[in-house]
Order: structure tokens, then sequence, then C-alpha cells
């Protein structure tokens, strides 16, 4: 009986180990994509949208709505 449990114990442990290598190697490649995207996200940050600290500005932006979907803005600089 002591032979079985040792058995199971180690194939318990290898399958754990081999479970885990590849829960790691998957969610590395999540991981590193996240990080890389965050750091671009960073870098290509637009001045205009940061307050006088730093931060980014929370505050309501002014932005161009169209209602109509066949609304078209024409320009008559002819």
């Amino acid at each position: 009986m002591e032979q079985v449990t040792a058995s199971l114990y180690t194939f318990s442990l290898f399958g754990a180990f081999i479970l885990g290598s590849l829960v790691t190697f998957i969610f590395k490649g999540y991981l590193d994509a996240y990080i890389d995207n965050a750091a671009y996200a960073k870098a290509i940050t637009h001045p205009e949208m940061l307050d006088e600290n730093g931060n980014v500005d929370q505050s309501e932006l002014l932005y161009l709505h169209l209602v109509d979907d066949d609304a078209i803005i024409e320009d008559d600089d002819d």
C-alpha cells in the first residue's frame, strides 16, 4: 500500500509541475503583451491630455457628435 501511495504522490507532484509550467507559459505571453501595450500607451500620451501636474485630465472633453448617419461636413473653401 505504501508503494501505491508513493507512486500516486509522485505522479501527482509531476502532474502539478507540468500543469503549473503550462499555465505559466501561456500566461507569460498575455502578460508580456499587456506590459508592451501599457508601455506604448504611456509613451504616446498626448500632452494636451495632461493637466498642469502631468496627470491624465479626467474632465469632460469636447467632441463632435453627428446625429444623422448621412451627415457630412463639407469643405466650402473653393
